[in-house]
């Protein structure tokens, strides 16, 4: 598995790009592999929705169950570093809304394990301009088209268990379509949006209406804060963690603890 570091606060939240009077390709595509508009243009809503009702980007952050704890979500609570883990086991397009997902799942914070329920809607999809890196393997500059998909989350706990309250903020991705228009995450890229690549949620947490907002940041790999990242040890293969941060949560970041699994109770 391959471990980004995201340098970045939690309470930093990102601005969604913003559309621009750039041109687009219209008409029909020349090939399967046919790029859906000109560098740094945004998709028009025609080819945004025709696109987002053929493919299915929510499996890019649906919890496949073959990857054990390769596809967990880690990410910080507060401005502590507190990890937050989060699995969706349950993503469901909209078919009367292309883009907008039914989700649902489980996540992790002070030890507790609380189930969610929300929807996720992406409302925006941009090929990325051309001066925007994008490594296919991590070494190699990718020359296919890639497109970021940005757009919103509200994530509710079903439990009064651990935090419950509700999660609120923006997604943003990056990804590629094979020739047969299947979406490919990218998680290495130099797009501001995403953190640096793969796929990010952003935003803030709350106990209930008025009250009070603390900021929140996951993704795939490890997302940390500026803060706790300066106290990382970097090895020369591997990311060591700061035994100084085992009080908020990443003391067992190696453990292969599927945690979101049900337990079965044995009967006699």
């Amino acid at each position: 598995m391959r471990y980004l570091l995201l340098l970045t606060a939690p309470a930093l939240l990102f601005a969604a790009p913003q559309p621009q009077n750039l041109p687009s390709f219209s008409g029909p595509a020349a090939g399967p592999a046919a790029p859906l508009a000109a560098p740094g243009a945004v998709l028009t809503n025609a080819t945004r929705t025709a696109l987002l009702a053929r493919t299915n980007l929510g499996k890019l952050w649906q919890h496949q169950s073959q990857a054990g704890t390769e596809d967990v979500l880690n990410g910080c609570f507060g401005y502590d570093g507190r990890r937050l883990e989060f699995v969706f086991t349950t993503v469901q397009p909209d078919t009367h809304s292309p883009g907008r997902y039914l989700v649902a799942g489980k996540f992790r914070c002070y030890g507790d394990v609380t189930p969610f329920r929300g929807s996720i809607e992406l409302q925006q999809v941009q090929r990325l301009p051309a001066n925007i890196q994008v490594y296919a393997n991590y070494s190699d500059v990718s020359s296919v088209p890639t497109y970021c998909a940005t757009g919103a989350f509200a994530l509710q706990a079903t439990s009064r268990q651990g935090l419950g309250g509700q999660f609120t903020g923006r997604i943003a991705l990056d990804f590629q379509l094979t020739p047969n228009r299947r979406a490919v995450l990218m998680e290495n890229t130099a797009n501001s949006a995403t953190r640096n690549g793969g796929l990010l949620f952003e935003g803030s947490w709350a106990d209930g209406p008025g009250s009070e907002t603390t900021p929140v940041l996951w993704k795939q790999g490890i997302a940390v804060t500026r803060e706790v990242l300066t106290r990382f040890e970097i090895g020369e293969r591997d990311a060591h963690i700061n035994p100084k941060y085992a009080r908020v949560g990443w003391n067992n970041f190696w453990k292969n603890d599927e945690w979101w699994v049900e337990r079965q109770i044995a009967r006699r």
